[in-house]
Parts: structure tokens; sequence; C-alpha cells
């Protein structure tokens, strides 16, 4: 398995990487040992074994797995039905292979966070798949008379049609609003057959005809490297001038990887601006909405495990 560039300061994502790499391997066990093995030929300069500095290297490395380490327990401690791993002297991990519909959720949104080691087909195709995922996690959270409905071009969308400039125009319409005379003059909505415009979910409660209803936002991605930016494509300020009028609107951003120290609260808490739902708090949602049993929950009890390694390029 090819060791990504990372920086070991992504201490969530190289979380994952082991959770990824246990599943991988033929025993289903990886060790701290185990992983600094896995690491330490790239980390650390062979030749300058027993030196000062490669001692120096060598333990700062170790403090990074197990930091990393102490991630998964924080993982196993709070959502252990949903959890799929067991940690052993917080030393060791290993995948309980007994799959319940609970810890399959895990394995999908573990999946969902490791798009940097897919083909761009299966990139494209797990993607999509999880925004259709995200549309229940939504509906949850909005108030019962809410309807909620994906924007983009995922296939479970059935309200919205066509290409992107007529998609915006059916939503201002559904809005009670209109579509602003900047947008009406701006030609490359023209060119734009698919797309979603930086809007994955949308959510309204259609009160009357009149304008100003009450209204949501969401956005998915599963890419560690883009999530904090593509915040800003849900944005009153980047919507307005595409419809008008507004309301401000509460803001959320979907991704199915963990942002958070071991401690649980939010890392990096200066680049959240939107209600950001993590796999944290969509293990939370699946819990208190009852999505096990709803009519519109996302079957994702397709062959994951089986399909694993054609998904990743490993």
């Amino acid at each position: 398995m090819n060791i990504p560039t990372w920086s070991k300061s992504e201490a969530n994502r190289w979380a994952d990487f082991i959770e990824l790499y246990c599943l991988h391997v033929d025993d289903h066990v990886v060790s701290v040992d185990d992983v600094l093995d896995l690491f330490s030929d790239n980390e650390i300069e062979v030749s300058g074994r027993g030196t000062k500095e490669h001692s120096s290297q060598y333990d700062t490395l170790v403090s990074h797995i197990e930091d990393y380490f102490k991630l998964m327990k924080y993982r196993f401690d709070t959502y252990s039905e949903y959890y799929p791993f067991e940690l052993e002297d917080n030393k060791s991990i290993f995948f309980q292979q007994h799959i319940t519909e609970k810890t399959l959720h895990y394995i999908f949104l573990l999946l969902c966070s490791s798009i940097s080691f897919m083909d761009q087909q299966s990139r494209y195709k797990i993607t999509h798949i999880f925004e259709e995922y995200c549309c229940p996690l939504m509906k949850t959270m909005m108030p019962p008379h809410a309807k909620t409905e994906l924007f983009g071009t995922a296939k479970m969308n059935n309200i919205f049609e066509g290409k992107l400039r007529k998609r915006i125009e059916q939503l201002a319409s559904l809005l009670g609003a209109q579509t602003t005379k900047t947008f009406d003059q701006d030609r490359k909505y023209n060119d734009i057959p698919g797309g979603d415009g930086g809007l994955d979910i949308v959510s309204f409660i259609s009160l009357d005809d009149a304008p100003h209803k009450p209204i949501a936002f969401g956005q998915c991605t599963c890419s560690y490297d883009e999530w904090r930016k593509k915040q800003d494509t849900i944005s009153y300020n980047y919507w307005h001038k595409r419809i008008a009028p507004l309301v401000p609107f509460l803001e959320y951003m979907y991704v199915p990887f963990f942002c958070r120290y071991a401690s649980g609260q939010f890392e990096n808490s200066s680049d959240i601006h939107t209600c950001l739902i993590d796999r944290g708090r969509i293990l939370k949602i699946l819990e208190i909405g009852g999505l096990f049993h709803r009519n519109d929950k996302i079957d994702i009890e397709t062959p994951i495990m089986d399909n694993l390694e054609n998904f990743l390029a490993i």
C-alpha cells in the first residue's frame, strides 16, 4: 500500500488510513509497531541510524502514531456500536469481522473519506452516493413540514431537472423569488449542462406563495482538501447574487470524516463557518433520527466489503 505524503499533523486523516489499512491486511490487525514500520522507511534516514538526529526523528514519528491511536480510542469509546474495530491496550487495532448495520455505516463513511486512493470513476460514483446519503440526514434536522431535496445531478433528484440555469430558476420559483439580473446576464450558465452550482441539498418550508421562505442549504464533500473552501458555495453572499429576495439561511456542510481532537472538540475551529456535520455528527443523526427504519434511508447494504479493493487502489 503506497504511503500518502500528507502532513503528519493531519491526525484524523492518518487515523482513517490506519483503519483502512486494518481492513486491507490479511489478519485485520494493525499495531503501533506495524504503522511505525510502514512509515519509517519514508520518514527516517536509514543511513543516520544511531545518531541523535535519527533518534529525534524516530521519537517524533512514534509520538504522531500514538496520537492517531488516541483518536481511534476516542472513536471506539464514543461510537462503540458503530465502530467496526477494537483496540487492545491502545497499541493495536483489529477489525471485528461481524458486520452489523451500524458498523456498515461506519465502513461506508470511511470509504467515502478515502477518495484520494480511488480512480476517477470510483471517486465519481462514491461522491454521488454520499450526496444521496446526506439527504435523509438533512431531512432529519429540518422541521417535519420542510421539503428536502437534492439540487444537483444525483440519481435521487426528482424535482430539479435540466441544465444548471434551469435548475436555479426552478429553485428561485419554489422559494417565491426570482433570479437576479446579474444571474440572467451571466452567459456562463448557458454552457453548464450539469453541476450543482455549489449547492447539493436544499430544504424549505412553502408556507405560501410569497418570498422570504424559511430555507436551509447543504453542501457535501468527501475531500479532506476541499471542504473548507466549499463552505463558501452555500453562503448567503454567494446565492443572493443569483436569487432574490433571500433571507439569511442555515448552511450545512456534510463530510464523511472526523474533524475532532481526541477530546471530542472540533479541530481548527476558526476554519468552520457553517454547521459542520462530520462523521461523528452523522452517526449521531442516524441514531436520533431512527434512519435505520425510515423508508427514505439510503441503502448501503451493497457489497461494500466485497468491492473495497475495487474502489481503492491498494
